[in-house]
C-alpha cells in the first residue's frame, strides 16, 4: 500500500510558513514598536493567530525538525501565556461584578496586575525572539500595519440597562441548595489544592508538578465549569437572584474559583510543557531563558492557589447560609432499625444519605436533636432509643434527603433482623 504522508522539503514549507505566519510576524513588529498596547482585545487576536499557526506547524510536523521547532515553540509558548492574561485582565475587569465583598480583593487586584505586568513582559520577550528566529528562518516581516482601531479597547466596564423580564424557575430552592452543596463538595474534595500561606521559593520546585499538576488542576476547572453552568441554567435571570445578593455573590465566587484555577492550569501546562525538567531539548532550555521559570511557579501558587485558597474558604460559608436560607424543611417519623437498632451500618447509610445531599438533618429523640450527618451522633442516639424502648424517630431536613430516608427505612437500613446486609433498592444505589 502507498503511504499516504508526503515528505516536504525545507525550501517549500518556507513559503508556506510565510504564508501561515503573516500576523504573527505583523503582530511581532507591532509590539516592538507598541509595548504599551497589550490589552484583552489585543491577547483575543494572539490567542487566535498563534493557534492557527501552531496547528499549521503541527499538520507539518515542524515539532520533528530541528530547523522548526524552535520557532514552534515560541509560538506555542506565546499561545499559552496570552490565554493566561486574558483570563487574568478579565478577572480584572469583572471582579466589581463579582460583589465578592470580600476584605483581601484589594490585595488582590495589585497582585493580579503584577502577574499582568509579569505575563505582559513574557509575551513581549517571546515575540522579539519570535522575529529575530524569523529571521534566521528566512522568513520576512510584512510591512502591514495594525491600526489603532484595530488594537484600542475601552477600559470603562459599561452595562445596558436591565430591561429582560426575569423568568420564573420552579423549584427555585432545590436548584439553589443544589448548587451551594456541590460547591462545597467540590472544594472539600480538592482540599490537597488549598494553600493558606504562600510557599518559599526554594519549596516551589517541590510542588510543581509533583504534586500540583496541569492533570489534577484540570479536573477541578472542568467541575468548577460544570457548577458556573447549572447556575447559569437554573437560577440565573431568576426573580430570586434579582431581589437576593447572596445569590449573584455565590455566583461571583464560583467564577472567580474557576477563573484562578484555570490561571493555574494554563501555567501548570506551559511549566510541563515548555519549562519541564524533565525534557532537556536545547529549545525548552531557551524557554526558560525567555521566561522565568521561577515566577511563573510562584504565580501558580502564590497567585492562583493562594487567593483560590482565601476565595473558597469564604465562599463555602457563603454556600453553607445560602443552604440553610433556601432549605425546605420537612419532617418524617420513620421506624428504628428492626433487630439491633442503629447501630454501626445503619447508622453509617443515614449519614451517608445526609451528605450525599449536604444539606443539614437531625434526628429527634426525645425532643433531644442529633446530627444525622454524623456516624457518633446517631450511635449516641441509638443508646437512648434503646433505653426508653423507642421504635420510630423523626428525622427533619431537606425533602431530597427524607425521601432517600424513607427509601431507606423501608429495606429496614439495609440489614435483617439479624444484622446481615441486604440489597438496598435502585434509587440509593449510591449507598453501595
Amino acid at each position: 500500500m502507498k503511504s499516504l504522508v508526503e515528505i516536504i522539503k525545507e525550501e517549500e514549507f518556507l513559503e508556506l510558513a510565510q504564508k501561515a505566519s503573516r500576523t504573527m510576524l505583523i503582530l511581532s513588529s507591532y509590539l516592538t514598536i507598541n509595548p504599551l498596547k497589550l490589552n484583552k482585545r489585543l491577547y483575543g487576536v494572539i490567542i487566535k493567530e498563534s493557534t492557527d499557526l501552531e496547528d499549521f506547524l503541527d499538520d507539518y510536523g515542524a515539532r520533528n525538525n530541528k530547523t522548526w521547532v524552535y520557532f514552534g515553540e515560541l509560538v506555542a509558548s506565546i499561545r499559552n501565556l496570552s490565554n493566561v492574561t486574558y483570563i487574568t485582565s478579565h478577572v480584572l475587569r469583572r471582579i466589581n461584578l463579582y460583589r465578592l465583598n470580600n476584605d483581601n480583593e484589594q490585595a488582590f487586584i495589585q497582585d493580579a496586575q503584577h502577574v499582568l505586568q509579569f505575563c505582559n513582559e513574557s509575551i513581549l520577550s517571546l515575540f522579539a525572539h519570535l522575529q529575530k528566529e524569523s529571521s534566521v528562518l528566512s522568513l520576512v516581516i510584512p510591512d502591514d500595519k495594525f491600526t489603532e482601531g484595530d488594537v484600542d479597547e475601552d477600559l470603562v466596564v459599561r452595562l445596558l440597562p436591565h430591561t429582560i423580564d426575569e423568568e420564573t424557575v420552579h423549584e427555585i430552592n432545590e436548584n439553589v441548595t443544589r448548587v451551594a452543596t456541590e460547591f462545597i463538595t467540590v472544594l472539600k474534595y480538592f482540599e490537597n489544592l488549598l494553600f493558606e500561606k504562600k510557599v518559599s521559593e526554594k519549596n516551589l520546585e517541590k510542588l510543581v508538578p509533583s504534586k500540583i499538576n496541569e492533570d489534577i488542576l484540570r479536573l477541578h476547572e472542568s467541575k468548577m465549569h460544570s457548577l458556573q453552568s447549572v447556575y447559569d441554567t437554573y437560577i440565573h435571570k431568576t426573580p430570586d437572584e434579582l431581589k437576593d445578593e447572596l445569590l449573584h455573590s455565590l455566583r461571583g465566587y464560583i467564577s472567580i474559583s474557576l477563573h484562578l484555577l484555570e490561571i493555574a492550569q494554563g501555567l501548570c501546562h506551559f511549566v510541563e510543557r515548555h519549562e519541564t525538567k524533565v525534557r532537556n531539548e536545547s529549545t525548552m532550555k531557551l524557554i526558560e531563558k525567555i521566561v522565568n521559570r521561577k515566577k511563573v511557579l510562584d504565580t501558580i501558587i502564590n497567585f492562583s492557589l493562594y487567593y483560590y485558597t482565601i476565595f473558597a474558604k469564604d465562599g463555602m460559608s457563603l454556600a453553607e447560609a445560602i443552604i440553610e436560607k433556601y432549605t425546605v424543611v420537612e419532617s418524617a417519623i420513620l421506624k428504628v432499625p428492626e433487630g439491633l437498632g442503629f447501630h454501626l451500618r445503619p447508622s453509617t447509610l443515614v449519614a451517608k444519605v445526609v451528605n450525599n445531599y449536604g444539606t443539614k438533618t437531625t434526628m429527634v429523640v426525645s425532643n433531644k436533636e442529633f446530627d444525622a450527618g454524623s456516624v457518633i451522633d446517631l450511635m449516641w442516639a441509638a443508646g437512648m432509643i434503646k433505653k426508653e424502648g423507642i421504635t420510630a424517630v423523626e428525622f427533619r431536613g431537606d425533602k431530597k434527603t427524607l425521601h432517600d430516608l424513607k427509601i431507606l427505612a423501608d429495606v429496614n437500613y439495609g440489614e435483617d433482623t439479624m444484622g446481615k446486609s441486604i440489597p438496598l433498592p435502585e434509587e440509593i444505589s449510591y449507598l453501595r
